[in-house]
């Protein structure tokens, strides 16, 4: 487990990027256009977004303090009256105020404004700001995971547990990712696997989600990190089906690890709850023949918010979450690089910022009974040596970051932001 808990190298080299540094893209690139456009206009004839020059002018021109706490108290009162009208099925009414809304969010505006703008656009001044954004994914994407710690936390602290589940192991490592996006969680396990010399099977699911990345081009960065790494590699996508019949068909003794993170603030992207439960209980039927582990990274602590009583309260502890994660970035981000951090929020945290996709995870959560739990997993212990890395991984930020452990026998470990968690990483068998 040395040196698991420094920073992703390896994949276009990630981890030697400073603040300054990851975001000179914003200002350097020849892709990049401002956001500025006269079709832009917000609602109620209020500006939208500016260019550089006349953005930084539009942020000086501020209300009172005053003003601006009765604002955001009255705008925290229209979320909580919208709740209560979805709760009582008063459709028309949750329509009225939604409008309300909008006349008072902004994509400029402190964090709640910015929440709230995020919430019930579908198109338009959104879709614009997303777009102008996509055209520096890639930069975005590198500076996003190397100034914040939420994804590397949360890959440290499962690849630690992994780790720690294979090493009394001599047979062949096979690990499953069910979302592996741009591989970014791989390179340091891949450094470790290379030293003890294990061979090494690496499998994405085929869920049939869009990804940023193609799988193919993920799949050759990794092949050329384990080379370099000394490590004998094989990397596939199947579907769980393909999974299933191969593990089972398979002569080879394999310590087996599936992973699975979900709604991560580097992913922008989420991801069926039905295929989640499918990939969770294939783990476990496979499990139940094989050795090995199941690590678990969730981005929204979903299970947490099931136990809330109605509609309005879910509503209301989904914007406390996604008021904490700007908030969060918003202490990493000086004024000047204020658009920066618009393109940032529009693609890691607007994704998951919608009031449709809201309401379809409440209904799913009511479906539901315990998720995990039913399932009949059991909780891996995870060590005080990786819970002791991982503070010392965000130890040189604002004291605002703690992390903690908690779970079945301390199974999962929790990164949080002045006491709210923002990522929750469990291991279970």
């Amino acid at each position: 487990m040395e040196n698991m808990s420094q920073h992703v190298e390896g994949i276009e080299d990630i981890s030697d990027t400073t603040l300054e540094d990851a975001l000179r893209w914003w200002g350097e690139s020849e892709e990049t256009g401002n956001f500025d456009s006269t079709e832009n206009e917000g609602l109620c004839g209020s500006p939208f977004l500016r260019s550089g020059d006349d953005l930084m002018n539009h942020s000086l021109m501020l209300p009172p303090d005053d003003m601006e706490v009765e604002g955001r108290t009255s705008l925290r009162r229209l979320l909580k009256a919208y709740g209560e009208a979805m709760e009582m099925g008063q459709e028309d009414l949750a329509n009225v105020i939604v409008g309300c809304i909008n006349e008072k969010a902004s994509p400029l505006g402190g964090t709640m404004e910015r929440v709230a703008f995020n919430l019930f656009q579908s198109g338009n001044q959104g879709d614009y700001i997303k777009q102008e954004s996509l055209k520096n994914f890639k930069a975005a994407f590198k500076a996003f995971y190397e100034i914040f710690p939420y994804g590397r936390f949360s890959h440290f602290a499962a690849n630690s547990a992994i780790l720690e589940a294979i090493m009394s192991d001599s047979g062949k490592v096979h690990i499953i990712d069910f979302d592996i996006g741009e591989g970014v969680q791989w390179p340091t396990m891949l450094d470790a696997l290379g030293k003890l010399r294990k061979e090494t099977k690496l499998t994405s699911i085929r869920t049939g989600e869009q990804s940023y990345t193609s799988f193919e081009e993920t799949r050759n960065q990794l092949l050329d990190y384990a080379s370099a790494s000394g490590l004998k590699l094989d990397v596939q996508e199947i579907t769980i089906g393909e999974l299933v019949n191969e593990i089972e068909e398979s002569e080879d003794h394999e310590c087996l690890a599936f992973n699975c993170m979900l709604e991560l603030p580097h992913m922008g992207r989420t991801r069926s709850r039905s295929q989640v439960k499918e990939f969770l209980k294939v783990a476990k039927q496979l499990l139940s023949k094989n050795k090995g582990i199941i690590t678990i990274g969730d981005g929204e602590d979903v299970e947490r918010m099931k136990y809330c009583g109605g509609y309005s309260s879910f509503i209301d502890e989904c914007l406390n979450h996604y008021q904490t994660l700007c908030e969060s970035m918003e202490g990493n981000f000086p004024e000047y690089l204020t658009e920066a951090r618009i393109a940032m929020e529009s693609l890691f945290v607007a994704p998951y910022v919608s009031s449709l996709l809201w309401h379809k995870k409440w209904v799913n959560l009511r479906e539901d009974s315990e998720f995990k739990e039913n399932l009949g997993l059991m909780g891996w212990r995870l060590s005080k040596e990786s819970l002791a890395e991982a503070k010392e991984m965000v130890k040189g930020r604002e004291s605002s970051y703690k992390i903690k452990v908690e779970g079945q026998n301390g199974n999962e470990m929790v990164l949080e932001y002045r006491g709210a968690p923002l990522v929750r990483v469990s291991a279970w068998k």
